[in-house]
């Protein structure tokens, strides 16, 4: 039986997950200046940028590991997948 707080665990761990994804939104701009930057951009302070969405997404697996594990004992608990909380039963 999924009950409130079950609900509310279960939209928490979704928007963990879209956080998840944001994350890379930084670096995937930052490639887009090339995968090796010239002088002219490293000047420009586009190699501190990079250095910041790398070290951004550098604790991703803890992440994915906390989104996992919250995931596996809501489906423990209410015997569904609350991956998309919108869509579970009523």
């Amino acid at each position: 039986m999924i009950n409130i707080w079950h609900r509310l665990l279960a939209w928490g761990n979704f928007g963990l997950g879209i956080a998840a994804v944001f994350k890379f939104l930084p670096i995937a701009i930052s490639l887009t200046h090339g995968m090796q930057l010239t002088s002219a951009q490293i000047a420009e302070g586009l190699g501190e940028e990079r250095a910041w969405a790398l070290d951004l997404i550098s604790d991703t697996p803890y992440l994915v590991v906390v989104w996992v594990t919250v995931a596996i004992w809501l489906r423990w608990q209410t015997g569904q997948m609350l991956l998309l909380p919108w869509r579970g039963a009523r």
